[in-house]
């Protein structure tokens, strides 16, 4: 996390931005925390962030259940900067929720607090997960081309090595034809 940002997801705009997306069947690409509660910004993500950071899952839920037909898709599963964006969490949610997609994201830069792979190997829970929500889930395409060059490689690959731990049918679908189907192709 380096600056931080808030906007409520249930404020008025979001929610109307969600009943546009829902009309036009364009999916929202939503960056966010999961953060259930305000807790103190942790130490090293200090200035210039704020000394506290908003909780946000409760506002979130409301933005979900706003327009059932908003295709939200909750970018960075498997990037958890601050710790609470979980398997179980996200399995919660996207129980409650038939609107939630998921764009999962492994940088072994930056590998987060609760990555998938661990020691080169797809952690269970993650599988699970996905297993058990084989149409919620998409590979992330947040990719950054800056310097070092063999940054967005490595993510590429880690990509590849998270798609090919993954049984056939379900590497199919997260690879390729959920975004083709959420984002109507």
């Amino acid at each position: 996390m380096k600056d931080y940002e808030y906007a409520p997801a249930d404020s008025p705009l979001m929610l109307l931005l969600a009943d546009i997306a829902a009309e036009h069947n364009v999916p929202i690409d939503l960056h966010m925390e999961a953060l259930p509660q305000t807790i103190p910004t942790p130490a090293e993500y200090g200035p210039p962030n704020p000394r506290e950071l908003h909780g946000n899952i409760a506002a979130f839920e409301k933005l979900l259940a706003h327009n059932p037909r908003a295709k939200i898709i909750w970018a960075h599963a498997g990037s958890d900067n601050i710790g609470y964006r979980t398997p179980e969490l996200s399995r919660r949610l996207l129980q409650a929720h038939p609107n939630l997609y998921m764009e999962i994201k492994y940088d072994p830069g930056f590998p987060g607090k609760d990555p998938p792979i661990v020691d080169g190997k797809l952690k269970p829970e993650w599988l699970k997960l996905y297993s058990d929500f084989p149409d919620r889930f998409i590979i992330g395409s947040d990719q950054h081309f800056d310097p070092p060059a063999s940054a967005p490689l490595a993510r590429a690959q880690q990509n590849a090595l998270l798609l090919n731990q993954l049984p056939p049918d379900l590497r199919k679908k997260v690879a390729t034809e959920n975004a083709l189907r959420i984002y109507g192709h």
